[in-house]
This record gives C-alpha cells, sequence and structure tokens, in this order.
C-alpha cells in the first residue's frame, strides 16, 4: 500500500492515540489535585489509571494499524474507551470524596 493510501489510516490511528493520551492527562490532573486537597486514594487510583494508559499505548500493535489489510480499528478504538471511561471514573470520584470530606 503507497503512503497515500495508507494516510487516512495513521491518521485516525493518531486521533485515537490523541484521545487516550488527553484522557491520561486528565488523571495526572486528577492525580495532583487529589494530592493537593488529601485524598490519597483517588491518587493512588489516578496513579494505577496513568499507569495502565502507559501500558496500553505501548502494547498497541503498530504493524496492524499501518496496513490495511491486517488492521484492526476495533482494538484500538476499544483500548481508548477504557481509557477515557477509567478516566472520568477517577475525575467523579475525586469530586464525590472532596464533596463527602466537605
Amino acid at each position: 500500500m503507497n503512503a497515500a493510501a495508507r494516510a487516512p489510516v495513521d491518521r485516525t490511528s493518531l486521533s485515537w492515540q490523541r484521545t487516550a493520551a488527553h484522557s491520561t492527562l486528565v488523571a495526572l490532573f486528577a492525580a495532583i489535585t487529589a494530592v493537593r486537597l488529601g485524598e490519597p486514594a483517588v491518587a493512588s487510583a489516578a496513579g494505577v489509571l496513568i499507569l495502565t494508559a502507559v501500558v496500553v499505548a505501548a502494547t498497541t500493535p503498530r504493524v496492524h494499524r499501518s496496513t490495511a489489510e491486517r488492521r484492526d480499528p476495533w482494538s484500538l478504538m476499544v483500548r481508548t474507551a477504557g481509557v477515557v471511561v477509567l478516566s472520568a471514573v477517577v475525575a467523579v470520584v475525586l469530586l464525590v470524596a472532596v464533596q463527602v470530606d466537605a
């Protein structure tokens, strides 16, 4: 497959990666906020999410994304959706923990 035909596949793949990276940053900010507010359990959960997101990103097979015949877009989307959902859970848990303490 030539570079022009592969470009949409690569752009889609990169957009899913950016989405996962942004969600990981949300978890990082939640962890920092939890530490500042004295919520160690939430900070720990956010830290685990950050490490999980890094592992998920590092284990995403690159060959399948760049070869149209062998690519599996669902695995990348499911991985990204998992990171987004977990990041949202951490943010909600932080909000609830702060409201309970108030």
